[in-house]
């Protein structure tokens, strides 16, 4: 089965290598487990426009200072989506049928998982964790996606061929 939206093999290789260290990276800057993240040092003249600073919790001022705000997450999320494009939309090197069906199964999984987290986060959370909840629920879609597709793929076959064999 042919389809002309997919992108070639090679994509998925430079998916991963941009999915990867972007996604780290940017669950550690949702969680704030460092204090200031930043991809030059502090005397470098692009600093000051591209590190994350943690304001004070709960307060609504310091998180919408300008002072606070910066592109260094908006860089980060804007990788990790071109990195799960390309590892999610790059054609496998066998792409049959099955593939896309389970390309499919993944995609619907992954939207509805979404979905269900997305109201969750509507209905129990609030103020500033609503923001930080819709972070993590940005994740969700790519995360249960290749997940899925590739425990199937890769994983499920593996562990059937294992089990035949013992």
């Amino acid at each position: 089965m042919e389809t002309k939206l997919l992108l070639p093999n090679r994509y998925k290789r430079l998916g991963w290598f941009i999915f990867v260290p972007c996604l780290i990276l940017t669950i550690l800057s949702i969680l704030q487990l460092t204090p200031a993240l930043s991809f030059f040092d502090d005397g470098h003249i692009l600093s000051q426009w591209t590190m994350i600073r943690v304001a004070e919790k709960g307060s609504l001022s310091a998180f919408l200072d300008s002072q606070s705000n910066d592109i260094a997450g908006e860089i980060l999320m804007t990788l990790t989506a071109i990195g799960f494009f390309f590892v999610a939309f790059s054609r496998e090197r066998t792409d049959d049928e099955w593939i896309m069906k389970v390309r499919l199964e993944s995609l619907l999984w992954a939207f509805y998982v979404h979905l269900g987290a997305f109201f969750l986060s509507i209905w129990l959370s609030y103020s500033l964790a609503f923001f930080v909840v819709l972070s993590w629920n940005m994740l969700t879609a790519p995360l249960v996606f290749l997940a899925r597709f590739h425990w199937i793929v890769y994983v499920k076959p593996y562990l059937e061929e294992r089990r035949a064999t013992v």
